[in-house]
């Protein structure tokens, strides 16, 4: 091993061992703020946000600057490559379960995208969706809207997760027996009602300067997807790429199995692209049961997708 080798090496370690002091005063910060106040306005490389003290998701953008920033940036940059996406600061994306607007403003903040339609049922999220586009100035840039997206128009059971304002989940029957095992104390969330309706019949409320322009669908809903994905079908015969989460123990929990969610994405995609050893890897939609048995049904197991 050469000097150089081992003064990069150094150098490395050193850079990592200072990045992992800070995140550390920063939660230590986070922790204390949390006994005086019950929320916070601060600056990230996606934006100004103003997030409750008592969020899982919020520390981690308070801590380490970013939320998915990198997933974001890497995404659209693969899509631009493959030619499936507008240049840099062209489009708009569609961000359902938009939270308090992380990947929307982050997505226009950067300078990816160009506008931005948010899609959040949950009324606190809501508010500070609003908020949080109002402080970045781009309230012309971005609609926001307060559903959750189904398959049909109506009213859904959505319960509340009391750490994670971004683990709310619609709940799609009120006996939770018939959903798989409960990992993580889903029967005692608190549970309210939310507004919801199809992706197709919320767009074709917007002016046509924003739905022609949409480039890329950004979705995640917790297992929801196959729900959000049947009423998405006109938008989604237009071949515009999705990214996705893939979850498979939120699925099996609003009662879609592996078989159902597989189905309609055969019917609506022919591939999907995984994150392999720093890039993307595209394999035929007939292999996604294979992603499902990778993952398995563990609690803390899933991955990002993008279907194409």
């Amino acid at each position: 091993m050469t000097l150089r080798t081992l003064t990069i090496k150094s150098l490395v370690f050193a850079i990592e061992t200072l990045k992992r002091a800070y995140v550390g005063l920063r939660s230590l910060c986070w922790i204390m703020m949390g006994k005086f106040r019950k929320s916070i306005t601060f600056s990230t490389k996606q934006g100004v946000f103003t997030v409750l003290l008592t969020d899982e998701l919020s520390r981690s953008l308070y801590c380490h600057g970013q939320w998915e920033l990198d997933l974001m940036s890497d995404t659209l940059a693969f899509l631009r490559s493959i030619q499936r996406c507008p240049p840099k600061g062209e489009g708009t994306i569609v961000d359902i379960g938009a939270n308090n607007g992380v990947i929307t403003i982050g997505a226009l903040h950067t300078g990816e995208l160009e506008r931005a339609i948010a899609v959040e049922p949950d009324p606190q999220n809501f508010s500070l969706l609003l908020r949080n586009v109002d402080q970045n100035g781009l309230r012309d840039r971005v609609v926001c809207l307060p559903y959750a997206v189904s398959d049909q128009k109506g009213e859904l059971l959505f319960e509340l997760s009391h750490t994670n304002l971004g683990d709310h989940r619609v709940r799609t029957t009120p006996d939770l027996a018939n959903q798989g095992p409960e990992l993580d104390h889903e029967s005692e969330r608190r549970v309210i009602v939310v507004k919801a309706d199809r992706l197709d019949t919320l767009l074709s409320t917007l002016p046509a300067t924003m739905t022609r322009g949409i480039s890329v669908i950004w979705v995640d809903v917790q297992g929801y997807e196959g729900h959000v994905f049947m009423g998405a079908r006109d938008l989604l015969s237009k071949g515009i790429p999705v990214n996705c989460e893939i979850w498979p123990y939120g699925i099996r929990r609003v009662g879609m199995s592996q078989e159902q969610f597989c189905g309609i994405a055969r019917s609506l995609w022919s591939y999907y692209c995984v994150m392999r050893r720093g890039k993307f890897v595209r394999y035929p939609m007939d292999m996604l049961d294979i992603l499902f048995d990778e993952l398995g049904y563990d609690y803390d197991s899933a991955a990002n997708v993008i279907f194409i």
